[in-house]
């Protein structure tokens, strides 16, 4: 079964992605900010990780940097609403650091499941 990080200070959009996600089939971790994230990476494996760009303690660009040296395999999704995602900042942050999408808040749910489902496809067993 495929896990996903969510890292994002904000806990209501991490319990409305999380509640998305449960629903097709996936497990979830969240964390509230970069440090928490890499405390979870280092006890769990994650196949997917979803990650706000700006928040407190440990952003999401710095652990974006430490998650793409120390776990290349991990899928990554970068959102963020205090920054221009079409920006080239943050396409050069996203192609250096391999972000597989990148989402501006407020963003439809459908098209981040949707992506995840292309990114970490859950196997359906034979009912």
């Amino acid at each position: 079964m495929s896990t996903v990080l969510i890292v994002d200070d904000d806990s209501n959009l991490r319990k409305m992605i999380t509640k998305g996600l449960v629903r097709l089939g996936y497990q979830t971790l969240e964390a509230e900010n970069g440090i928490k994230a890499l405390e979870i990476l280092q006890e769990n494996t994650v196949s997917v990780i979803i990650m706000d760009l700006i928040m407190p303690e440990k952003g999401g660009v710095e652990t974006l940097m430490e998650v793409h040296d120390k776990y290349p395999g991990i899928k990554l999704i970068a959102i963020s609403g205090k920054v221009e995602t079409n920006s080239d900042p943050v396409h050069r942050i996203a192609d250096q650091f391999g972000v597989d999408a990148v989402f501006a808040k407020p963003f439809e749910i459908f098209d981040l499941l949707k992506l995840l489902q292309e990114l970490a496809p859950i196997e359906k067993g034979i009912s």
